[in-house]
């Protein structure tokens, strides 16, 4: 028996697999009446969540797909291949297969048992957490700190410093590349965000290195909200707004570095 799958939007779910492609190599789908869920984990300590009714079904099943990357190609000619146009397209999964059939095109994409990328799911995070301090960046500013890289030789070295700044602009969140644990004697100090809550408490660091810093640009957006919570956890929140409603959230957990 075959599970259908309704596209709401097939831009936004082309969009949404890209960004957890970015996150996760390998990962679970869960689909419902409410949309499409995905939760991952990273070996770094980042989990995520992403949610999207660009996509739904009137049964509640999932399928797990070992390379989002293919996935994501054969997403890329379905839409290349229909020009906008998704009116006859039929997706469904019969396991274990998805499939994907129309009058210009017919696709059939293996799935794989759970058991072989267990390393990349997760579950929902349930851990009560409540907000300290907040503020919002874009990825024009992660992406023009991330360009700095160039001036340290040891990559994995490198730190990133989140801090607000007596002597430079107020309300500012500044980001530093560096190393305050060696002499490496390099360092670069960008603008990094606006504040938009509270205040960093006394004694507490936000340090993170660049992997967690481009975690939170798996989709260009200039409204990144990113938050310091009670627990040593980082959360990224980005939201973003489809067709007729449709919505994709991205909710990124990162465990903080010692400073």
């Amino acid at each position: 028996m075959a599970n259908n799958i309704t596209v709401n939007d097939f831009g936004l779910l082309v969009e949404s697999l890209k960004a957890a492609a970015k996150l996760v190599d390998a990962a679970k789908l869960q689909f419902s009446p409410n949309g499409l869920e995905i939760y991952g984990v990273r070996d770094i300590a980042a989990r995520c969540e992403l949610t999207t009714n660009a996509v739904k079904s009137d049964d509640t099943f999932d399928f797990c797909i070992e390379s989002l990357t293919m996935l994501n190609k054969i997403l890329a000619t379905v839409k290349e291949v229909h020009e906008g146009d998704y009116s006859d397209l039929q997706i469904s999964y019969s396991r274990p297969n998805l499939l994907f059939k129309s009058k210009k095109m017919k696709t059939k994409y293996s799935t794989c048992n759970e058991s072989t990328i267990t390393k990349w799911i997760s579950k929902k995070v349930t851990t009560q957490m409540e907000r300290v301090f907040s503020f919002k960046t874009s990825s024009d500013l992660i992406r023009r700190m991330n360009g700095h890289s160039f001036m340290f030789t040891d990559f994995k070295a490198i730190k990133v410093y989140l801090e607000t700044k007596d002597d430079m602009e107020a309300n500012t969140v500044f980001a530093t590349l560096g190393n305050k644990s060696t002499d490496l004697g390099r360092e670069m100090t960008l603008k990094f965000g606006l504040v938009t809550y509270g205040k960093i408490p006394e004694g507490r660091s936000l340090t993170i290195d660049i992997e967690r810093m481009n975690l939170f640009n798996c989709m260009q957006s200039d409204d990144i909200n990113v938050s310091l919570m009670d627990k040593n956890v980082l959360l990224s929140k980005t939201n973003v707004h489809g067709k007729n409603g449709t919505y994709f959230n991205i909710n990124i957990y990162c465990t903080l570095l010692k400073g």
